[in-house]
Formats: C-alpha cells, structure tokens, sequence
C-alpha cells in the first residue's frame, strides 16, 4: 500500500509538473504572437517614418526652388540644409530600427537586438525634442500671423498694425529686394506676385515702377529707410505678404504635429520590443543551472513527462 501511494503521489506530481509546463508553454506561445503582431505593426509603421524622411529631403528641394527663396537665400539654403540632414538621420536610424527588430531576440553578439533598438529610441528621442521645438515655433509665428491678417482686415491703414516677430525680417527682405530689382528685368514669382496679389491702387507694379518710369505713386526708397513705412513695398502689399507667408508657415506646423504623433508612436512600440524577454525552455533552464548536461537535461524531462 505504502508503495502504491507513493507511485501515485509521483504520478500526480510528473502530471501536475507537465501540465504546469504545458500551460507556460501555451503562455508562451501568446506572448510570441503578441511580439509578433508588435513587430508587424512596428514595421509598417517604419516603412511609414521611412517616408517622412523622404518628404523632409523633398520638402529640402523645394526651399531651394521656391521662389521667395530669392528674398533671403541664406536662411533658405540653412532650411534646406537642416531638411536634408532630418531626412537622411531618419533614414539611418529607420534601418537601425528594423535590424534591431530582425535580431530582436538575440542577446550575444555586436547585433543585439536590445542595444540597436536602444540607440533607434535615444535617436528617435532626439528628434522628437527639437521637431517638438520648432512645430511650437512655427505654430506661434502661423498663430501671429492669423491675428495679424485679422488686425489688417479690420484697420483703415498697414501701418498702423504692430508688426509680429517674424514680420521685421520679412519685411526687410521684402523692401530691399524690391528696390534692387524695381529697374532690372523684373522677371521672376516675385514681381508676378506684385503684379497679380498686391492691390492696384498701391501703385507698385511692374507697369508704374520701372526702368523706363518711375510713377510718383511708386515706393520711395529714401522715405522708406527713413521710416515712412507707407512708402515701403512691404508696407503697400503687407495684407498679400502676410497671408503668402502664412501659407508657408502654418503647413509645416501642422506637418509637424504629425509627425511629432507619428513619432511618439514608434517611441511606444520600440518600448515594447525592448521589454520583450522570451521564457527559456526548461532544458535550457536546467541546463543554465550547471546542475545538468544536454543529454540528461533531456532525459530529466522525458523522465518528467
């Protein structure tokens, strides 16, 4: 009797332990579903960031062509310079992130999946704080300039609303190259934008102010660096001017909140990838312990079930 109950006692062991490792089995092989599905997910949305960095090198090239570009080169070279830089950084660490996820589960090597996945978020993070800075930036400059345009609408005269921040740079920009090129061929988007967008009235376009005549309605250079902002061109077009250059500000705000969510995203499902620890299987533990060798970790378990 004694015997039988200790061969029962041994057999709803080895069924309870094999069922114990049945049910971590089954644990694991959800989890391994879920860190599939992530890696699913994390991919697509890479694929995705891979083509914000794209944009940001297509958005590059179009600083440099855009025909206000003429009113400052210089910051529109440095824009374009950062733009290119932007895109490429994220092209390099979208690779990174991939190998890191391809080679997520491995723990040796110089391509852990863990540390490519770590340096993808420090770098991820970076970008997220200076896109964080500059989306505010242009945010408020778009928001200024909207009251502004509202100031404008309502006031009998340009001059007698403040100027905003990024307006004292446009406008200076505006006033010299207009008086550079008033009595040259006057080719070009700017003096089809005179032409087309600033009010008749002004007396401004290319038909008063030429090489040929100079209409007394035309802008006074000397009056205007004197600070007679009613003879300055920025002053006579400023409502065209200001909604032109809202037209370019408020876009990259809002593309830049995308992209700031967008990127927060793949914060969230890199956190997850790094935090992913695979359970080892039970040769593997017992073998770990230094208890066991391959061949009897095997047998123990055969054994076992």
């Amino acid at each position: 009797p004694l015997k039988a109950l200790k061969d029962a006692a041994m057999a709803a062991a080895a069924a309870k332990s094999a069922a114990q490792e049945a049910e971590a089995q089954h644990t694991q092989r959800d989890v391994h579903t879920l860190n599939g599905l992530l890696k699913f997910f994390f991919f697509i949305v890479n694929s995705m960031y891979c083509l914000v960095g794209v944009a940001l090198i297509g958005l590059s090239i179009y600083c440099l062509t855009d025909a206000w570009a003429d009113l400052d080169p210089d910051i529109y070279r440095s824009a374009a310079t950062i733009l290119i830089s932007t895109g490429v950084v994220i092209l390099i660490i979208v690779m990174c992130g991939c190998f890191g996820a391809v080679y997520q589960e491995q723990r040796t090597g110089s391509c852990r999946g863990r540390r490519l996945l770590s340096f993808y978020q420090i770098c991820l993070l970076t970008l997220i704080g200076l896109q964080f800075y500059t989306t505010v930036y242009m945010l408020n400059t778009a928001e200024s300039l909207q009251a502004v345009k509202g100031e404008l609408a309502s006031a009998k005269s340009n001059v007698t609303v403040e100027y905003v921040d990024a307006e004292r740079s446009l406008s200076t920009k505006f006033n010299d190259y207009y008086f550079d090129t008033v009595t040259g061929s006057q080719d070009g988007y700017f003096w089809k934008f005179v032409d087309e967008s600033c009010p008749k009235s002004s007396g401004m376009g290319s038909d008063d102010c030429n090489v040929d005549s100079y209409a007394t309605t035309c802008p006074d250079e000397a009056s205007c660096d004197d600070g007679a902002s009613a003879q300055c061109p920025y002053d006579l077009c400023r409502r065209a001017a200001v909604t032109r250059f809202l037209g370019i500000v408020e876009p990259i705000g809002e593309y830049g909140i995308f992209v700031c969510i967008f990127e927060t995203a793949l914060m969230i499902l890199t956190c997850c990838l790094i935090c992913f620890n695979p359970r080892d299987a039970e040769q593997t533990i017992l073998m770990k312990s230094g208890n066991f060798a391959a061949d009897d970790a095997r047998a123990k378990i055969k054994s076992a079930v």
